[in-house]
């Protein structure tokens, strides 16, 4: 932690007195002000005494801070804004919300997720940007006593060191008790407004019998978090800056940023690989093999690993690295054999396509030979893979190692058994249904699935698409058992992710009284995103849901996460709307979707602070950060405005989903992927949030 001791010794007077300032910013890690209060107090004063036309150029100007504190206007400007104090910021990300504040604290739940629950409760401020100043000295924040605080704080607290330092800066009695009076007053534990703003989003979730709506507000204490980490070089969370106008109306942390606030950075990081696995491309050049997935520059380092000493200090910690990394050896092996394992899926489909272009006598062998025989190849296999090293001018060292040579047979042994296992136990009756939506086109969807993430989409907004669908399906068909689509699976061909501007809409008259056109007032950046998805809808019903497939493609929505939706083109010629209810013809299907795609699953693992979900990412490159519902503010309650019976503040909950290469999926078999590849929402007291589904 910095220290202010530390920042008065630096000797450049210019680099002191802009360090100065930026470490009393509420975007900084807290300075440690201890034996130098009177100095810390003498900065904020005189942060909130500069303006444009009386710049400060001296932070530490003593005469200055006792001058701008005896100043009864100041004091007066100060005590005003307490009452827009706030925890939750409601101008956040538009600052036409008026005349209303949050003070609140996140309900208590068991569930483990992030939200501001987590963190030390912060004060923000927003309401009139022209007052923005006079807030400074009260909100800002520092650390005293290995505690964070701010002026305001050590007020309320009564700290006698504070209080003797304000009445030695020319606080008088009188003005100190109307001060704690107006705190006390003005920041209650608990405050809402009584109705919702025009300008504040609305969201509608089942809720008992009907539906409530829900306002999602952002945490002062959490954006402030993403900003001191941002600027931490421990931390090894990936951000990206997103750009606000009026930065000073929506608050006090934006203002102090110019509006460029940070958000985690986690996209998706999937891009269609046009032909390098597909088996068409290998009809050409007689590889049916992607030599390059067990030749690349990370498995050479595992492999490394592998045959060199192992740098852990302990027989278990050497045993546990080995592990992991004869599990990376495994899956590069079956990406490796993953053309071959297709081509066998389409001959599979239609035996008439068996012949090969080029002859390989291991390929033919794969292909004709029953499920049940294909262990008998291993050893075949772990040649072919020793060879590939051998051509390979990275690789070649690890050709034929004696280290390597049982490893890797292990690993082709582990593959070719999951390729010959039956499929498990037959088709259940389950009264379970599929809809399976294939190669949908997604374009303009938000990127911001919070104002916290920058990524996959929300998963409540790819929910609200399925129950949306749901709706309108059962009000065209109008059956006598409603159809229920209870939980999705989601797979992303590929993602692009740009940054754009949109204009806001016109709100204000270009001239004053005068009859006049609307302008719009701002251009607002956003991040939007292209994406390609196939969809799997879990349905359920005592009707069969194929007997009304025009119906289902009728009523599909054409929004999809901020986006439009849209089929396949024609010219592609396929067959975008399939329903199943068989599991295994489903996931026939499902396994053998491309493998530069990824599947996203709920992970085992939930993270409940930013450091732990640092740790999974950093574990896990596969593990993603992703806005998986709400965590509430308050009990649901009428209020004004609202679209529902029943209105809820409540902020964004971050989870950790996992991104799924489509061979795991493969080899984890069918049961494996129902149980843990959908997700489904479950609304409590507390939270609506997006999770796994299991039967």
């Amino acid at each position: 932690m910095t220290k202010l001791s530390d920042l008065l010794a630096i000797e450049d007077e210019a680099v002191k007195q802009i360090t100065l300032k930026k470490m009393f910013m509420p975007y900084t890690e807290d300075v440690c002000v201890e034996g130098c209060e009177k100095e810390a107090l003498t900065i904020l004063l005189n942060l909130s005494s500069s303006h444009q036309s009386d710049r400060c150029s001296d932070w530490l100007d003593v005469a200055r801070a006792k001058r701008h504190l005896k100043a009864a206007e100041n004091l007066e400007a100060s005590l005003d804004e307490i009452k827009w104090f706030h925890t939750h910021n409601l101008k956040f990300p538009d600052c036409r919300v008026k005349d209303q504040r949050i003070v609140a604290q996140p309900l208590a739940t068991t569930d483990a997720f992030i939200s501001s629950a987590v963190l030390e409760q912060r004060l923000g401020w927003a309401h009139n940007s022209a007052v923005y100043r006079h807030t400074l000295w009260l909100l800002n924040p520092f650390s005293w006593q290995s505690q964070p605080v701010c002026i305001l704080s050590l007020i309320k607290q009564e700290s006698s060191i504070w209080i003797e330092l304000l009445k030695e800066f020319g606080l008088s009695a009188k003005s100190l008790a109307r001060l704690k009076h107006t705190i006390e007053e003005q920041l209650p534990d608990n405050h809402f407004p009584d109705s919702v703003s025009s300008y504040s989003k609305q969201l509608r979730f089942p809720w008992e019998d009907g539906y409530i709506s829900v306002t999602p507000v952002v945490s002062h204490a959490i954006q402030s978090e993403l900003e001191v980490r941002s600027r931490s070089r421990e931390s090894k969370l990936s951000f990206v800056s997103s750009l606000l106008p009026n930065p000073a109306s929506i608050g006090n942390l934006c203002g102090s940023l110019g509006g460029h606030m940070k958000v985690l950075n986690y996209p998706l990081d999937v891009k269609p690989a046009q032909g390098r696995t597909l088996t068409e491309s290998r009809k050409k050049s007689g590889h049916y093999f992607d030599d390059y997935q067990v030749t690349n520059a990370k498995i050479c380092q595992v492999l490394n690993h592998l045959i060199g000493s192992e740098p852990s200090k302990t027989q278990k910690q050497r045993e546990s690295a080995r592990k992991v990394r004869s599990k990376i050896l495994r899956k590069q092996i079956a990406l490796w054999m993953l053309p071959l394992i297709e081509l066998r899926d389409i001959v599979d489909a239609d035996p008439n396509q068996q012949q090969l272009e080029h002859d390989d006598t291991l390929a033919q062998a794969f292909l004709v030979l029953p499920e049940s025989g294909l262990g008998s190849l291993a050893s075949e296999f772990n040649r072919r893979l020793h060879l590939t090293f051998q051509n390979n001018k990275y690789a070649a060292k690890f050709a034929y190692h004696p280290k390597l040579m049982q490893v890797a047979k292990a690993q082709i042994v582990w593959v070719l058994e999951q390729l010959s296992k039956p499929n498990g136990n037959e088709d259940k009756v389950t009264g379970e249904q599929y809809i399976y939506l294939s190669s949908m086109r997604v374009q303009d969807a938000v990127a911001m699935s919070s104002p916290y993430l920058c990524g996959a989409p929300s998963l409540t907004a790819i929910w609200g698409f399925m129950h949306r669908y749901q709706r309108e399906f059962n009000k065209l068909v109008n059956c006598d058992s409603p159809f229920e689509f209870s939980s999705f699976s989601f797979y992303v061909r590929s993602e692009k992710i740009q940054p754009t501007a949109k204009l806001t809409e016109p709100n204000s008259v270009a001239k004053a009284r005068t009859v006049s056109n609307a302008k719009r007032p701002t251009i607002r950046s956003e991040r939007l995103a292209d994406l390609e998805i196939d969809l799997v809808i879990r349905v359920h019903s005592d009707s069969r849901i194929s007997d009304f497939k025009s119906a289902l493609k009728t009523a599909l929505p054409v929004a999809f996460a901020g986006g439009a939706l849209y089929q396949p083109q024609l010219s592609t010629q396929i067959e975008w709307l399939r329903t199943f209810t068989s599991r295994s013809e489903l996931f026939h299907v499902i396994k053998g979707l491309p493998a530069y795609g990824r599947w996203l699953y709920p992970s085992e693992n939930q993270p409940s602070d930013f450091d732990e979900l640092e740790r999974f990412i950093t574990k896990d490159a596969d593990n993603l950060p992703v806005s998986i519902g709400y965590h509430l503010l308050e009990r649901p309650t009428k209020r004004g405005n609202s679209i529902t019976g029943c209105h809820a503040y409540a902020e964004n909950a971050i989870g950790l989903a996992q991104r799924v290469n489509p061979i795991e999926v493969r080899f984890s078999g069918r049961d494996h992927f129902l149980n843990h590849a959908f997700w489904s929402i479950e609304c409590s007291s507390e939270t609506i949030l997006i999770k796994n589904y299991r039967d």
